[in-house]
């Protein structure tokens, strides 16, 4: 049997499973070891390139950004920031693309949030919107918005959307020609820099953000440094950091995407540390998430994998209690959780564990715990808390 990469490399990264029977794995055969295919990335066709440019130049600040994972890579960031400078176009991320561009930059309005208003306004102001490496599944654009969407993807192009128009090449390449096509049709567009400035600093001014998740961002933000890969869990505070933690470099945001898979952070970011050793590599989860793979505990002791795990413990599934208080007469049912100590349980493995009560002491933990050799559980007691949606 021979399976050649040329099945598994071309198009956009998605997991691949091989099978292999237990009989073939015991037989002894001579094989030759093939190197690996090397695969050009695809170039997008010049008449695109040409009617995209020309769509984006007439609508010289009705232009908005919307990237997505396709577009969360070191060449892409750089290209799509090129790009967005030029246009002066603001851009939104999904949390897949979370990090494609610096959420520094003046021009980075994070990603949106439910049906947040202030966002909702700027989508409605930007009739125009290039979308690069991503679906737009969750956009809810308003009808006679016009899409020019980016993909390696054919079958991607337009499901979502139906006046789209198609740039069908890799992100990198794309965005390239698209920057030389519309500078050779236009000047560069008017700075909008003081516009955006004062969007980003009301939108994401704490006294605007909702508590306590805002505080415990902030304190896992600080503590972590630019290129530490933070991993989003699905709970109140993973749900938050979509729209709120700040990403300032590619691949440093880790989410479960729209598969919202509960449990899946803490295995995934033992993953992370062993891929990127030398990377600080923090998670967050809920308290009955972690317990879906707590096993792997013995994991990270047995080979050193030496993560942060911080476990917000309400002793519930505290998206659906929330929700069996408030819309079934405060009636809970399989929502409460009885939970072990978790310090207690992480020492019992090997592993580092320890109680914070507050944001301060929690940032001081992380802190601590990233310049230690040894896998660590931090315990965060929370009540119920509202809806990050």
């Amino acid at each position: 049997m021979h399976v050649g990469s040329g099945l598994l490399n071309p198009g956009p990264p998605r997991p691949v499973e091989i099978e292999v029977p237990p009989d073939t794995l015991a037989e002894a055969l001579d094989v030759e070891l093939l190197e690996p295919a090397m695969y050009a990335r695809p170039e997008p066709p010049s008449d695109s390139i040409a009617e995209a440019a020309r769509l984006l130049a007439e609508n010289d600040g009705k232009v908005l950004i919307w990237a997505g994972g396709g577009a969360n890579s070191e060449a892409a960031s750089v290209a799509l920031t090129r790009l967005a400078e030029r246009l002066q176009a603001p851009v939104f991320t999904t949390g897949e693309g979370k990090g494609a561009i610096s959420d520094r930059h003046y021009l980075s309005l994070g990603s949106p949030r439910g049906r947040e208003e202030a966002m909702q306004r700027v989508v409605a102001d930007h009739p125009v919107v290039l979308a690069v490496g991503t679906r737009l599944a969750t956009a809810n654009l308003p009808e006679g918005h016009r899409v020019v969407q980016i993909d390696v993807d054919p079958e991607e192009i337009g499901r979502n959307w139906k006046d789209t128009l198609p740039v069908l090449g890799d992100a990198t390449l794309s965005l390239e020609r698209l920057h030389e096509a519309v500078s050779g049709l236009a000047g560069p567009s008017a700075s909008r820099q003081a516009e955006f400035e004062a969007f980003r600093a009301a939108r994401f001014d704490p006294a605007n953000l909702m508590e306590p998740q805002g505080s415990f961002m902030r304190a896992i933000r600080n503590a972590l440094p630019e290129d530490g890969i933070f991993v989003s869990g699905m709970t109140q505070i993973g749900y938050f950091s979509r729209a709120y933690y700040p990403v300032y470099k590619p691949g440093t945001y880790i989410t479960s995407s729209y598969s919202g898979n509960l449990g899946f952070a803490f295995p995934t970011a033992l993953g992370a540390k062993v891929a990127r050793p030398d990377t600080p590599v923090v998670c967050v989860s809920g308290d009955g998430g972690f317990m879906y793979n707590v096993q792997e505990l013995a994991t990270a002791v047995q080979y050193g994998i030496n993560t942060v795990t911080v476990v917000f413990n309400d002793n519930a599934y505290g998206n659906v209690l929330r929700e069996q208080v408030r819309r079934f007469n405060d009636h809970p049912y399989g929502a409460e959780l009885h939970n072990p100590d978790f310090v207690r349980m992480a020492e019992s493995f090997g592993a580092r564990g320890l109680r914070v009560d507050d944001a301060d002491a929690l940032e001081t933990a992380i802190r601590e715990s990233i310049a230690i050799e040894a896998p660590t559980l931090i315990e965060v007691p929370v009540g119920m808390m509202e809806s990050s949606f």
